[in-house]
């Protein structure tokens, strides 16, 4: 009898301690303060720039996690409150119908508008062919096709300007010269992920397929770690960072950069209350 009382007692201490697992706070409320909260966001990416330097997240417990997909995956377990992520990554990928469904954005509080761009090595005459592709699958309705089989179309930017920067000749031919244009990415919905079959898609998938086209090159697609994508661009280890790469003035100074392409913001993410 005493056994069994004491199998029921300790059921229902684990039982109450993945109970209280995540937390029970009610969205709306992070849109006002994030104190004390757990917040993690992809190394390297604008997320992560946002969480340690934003005033909004000055009292809350950061930890920077290898991607997109773990921030959400960390929210999902219970082991993180919030995560902050691109809102391209919210359309699709959480909410009802998917992996996340216990998942929702936080509304009223999101953060300053970004653009994506395609990185290439500093003064690649590589961007001046990528702009003009891109040109062209925006006329011809292309780029528009692509973004609404992603639910991306409202985000799309068709006539961006271009980045100015001083071009080399060289670099293009390199590429020409493989055959192939070796593209660094990491894995998230809607951009770059596989379906049920282990097939490569996205957005960024196909967007880069169409463009590698135009340039009579393969398009070969390598997972990289997006907290060292620099260092793998200037190693040639890839020749180019086309996976929603948000232009900032740093980047700009560090590589040539294409057109913006694609309107995005960060987002805070959690459970549904």
């Amino acid at each position: 009898m005493k056994k069994t009382l004491a199998l029921i007692l300790m059921a229902v201490m684990v039982i109450g301690l993945l109970a209280g697992c995540g937390s029970s706070k009610d969205p709306a409320e992070y849109a006002k303060s994030v104190e004390g909260a757990n917040v993690v966001a992809e190394a390297g990416s604008a997320g992560d720039e946002l969480a340690n330097e934003d005033e909004f997240f000055a009292k809350a417990k950061f930890t920077p996690v290898d991607s997109m997909a773990k921030a959400l995956m960390e929210v999902k377990a219970g082991t993180a409150d919030i995560a902050v992520v691109d809102y391209v990554t919210s359309i699709g990928s959480i909410g009802e119908g998917t992996d996340y469904a216990d998942l929702e954005v936080v509304e009223g509080k999101d953060f300053d508008p970004e653009e994506y761009g395609i990185a290439f090595r500093k003064n690649s005459d590589a961007v001046k062919a990528v702009d003009a592709a891109i040109a062209e699958l925006a006329k011809d309705g292309t780029l528009e096709k692509i973004a609404k089989n992603y639910k991306l179309s409202d985000l799309l930017i068709k006539d961006g300007k271009a980045n100015e920067t001083e071009f080399k000749e060289g670099d293009l031919d390199y590429i020409k010269a493989k055959g192939e244009m070796v593209i660094g990415i990491t894995l998230f919905a809607p951009m770059n992920y596989y379906d049920d079959n282990k097939k490569l898609i996205g957005f960024e998938t196909e967007f880069a397929e169409a463009v590698c086209e135009k340039l009579g090159v393969k398009a070969k697609f390598v997972e990289i770690n997006w907290d060292s994508k620099e260092m793998e661009l200037n190693s040639k280890n890839i020749d180019c960072i086309w996976n929603g790469m948000t232009i900032t003035e740093e980047r700009l100074e560090n590589m040539s950069i294409s057109v913006p392409y694609m309107q995005n913001k960060q987002v805070m993410v959690v459970k549904s209350k």
